[in-house]
């Protein structure tokens, strides 16, 4: 392992080595339309401003944007970095903005998805309803912007009870789902961002997992679609170093 206490870049910069010596599993996660992509990786080059890789599975090599994490036994922790250039028919990226994942790694205990259409949701809170944006949701949780226009001053409090009604797509329904605030986000004076923790009925959970399983389906069927036009598709590519 990289001795501890030096910076991210310093770590990247040593890992370029520690592959060469220990060959140790280098892997990428990242997050496309809610699900947690993995991806084993192998370092090419690096200078002074970014560091290049190679998908050693190109498929989802064109889902990679924004925010990245590296996970590797050369690395003291995870590691959070920004795509910068991407080339999905080669597999080559580069990353830059290394910084350490701030409060340690987590594993979800279930998978995420974004529906495929925006789905909104009525949630009563107390003793008020708020309409919401749903941003993702899996078995035992869900994402919501929420817009507090009528009250600025409103709090959501962690573990309160709430009540949601909302519909993903024909089919796929649900009333009267309960749950609890896991935290609120300000995004901005008239936006929060809210975390709910879910906790569905025997039936409710079943349409859930069903739901949430068509839309892995669906969602892996357009990354493998997306990696096949890219591969046949014709055009230069992209110069790193």
């Amino acid at each position: 392992m990289i001795p501890a206490h030096t910076s991210p870049q310093e770590e990247i910069q040593a890992l370029f080595d520690c592959q060469e010596e220990e060959q140790a599993r280098l892997e990428l996660t990242s997050s496309y339309q809610g699900m947690m992509l993995r991806q084993e990786i192998k370092p090419v080059a690096i200078d002074h401003q970014r560091a290049v890789f190679l998908a050693i599975d190109p498929c989802t090599c064109g889902a990679l944007e924004g925010c990245v994490h590296l996970h590797s036994t050369c690395l003291s922790k995870p590691v959070k970095a920004r795509i910068k250039d991407l080339s999905p028919r080669s597999g080559m990226f580069s990353l830059t903005e290394f910084s350490y994942v701030e409060g340690g790694w987590q594993e979800r205990l279930h998978e995420r998805v974004q529906t495929k259409k925006p789905a909104y949701v009525t949630m009563r809170y107390k003793e008020d309803r708020f309409r919401a944006s749903l941003l993702d949701i899996s078995l035992n949780g869900m994402g919501l912007l929420v817009g507090i226009s009528g009250d600025p001053a409103i709090n959501f409090q962690p573990n309160c009870s709430v009540c949601i009604d909302f519909e993903t797509s024909p089919g796929f329904k649900w009333e009267k789902l309960g749950g609890a605030i896991h935290y609120q986000q300000k995004k901005s004076g008239l936006i929060v961002r809210l975390g709910i923790r879910l906790y569905p009925k025997l039936e409710q959970a079943r349409q859930l997992e069903k739901y949430i399983n068509i839309r892995k389906a669906e969602i892996k069927q357009e990354l493998d679609e997306a990696s096949f036009h890219s591969r046949i598709s014709t055009g230069v590519e992209y110069q790193y170093f």
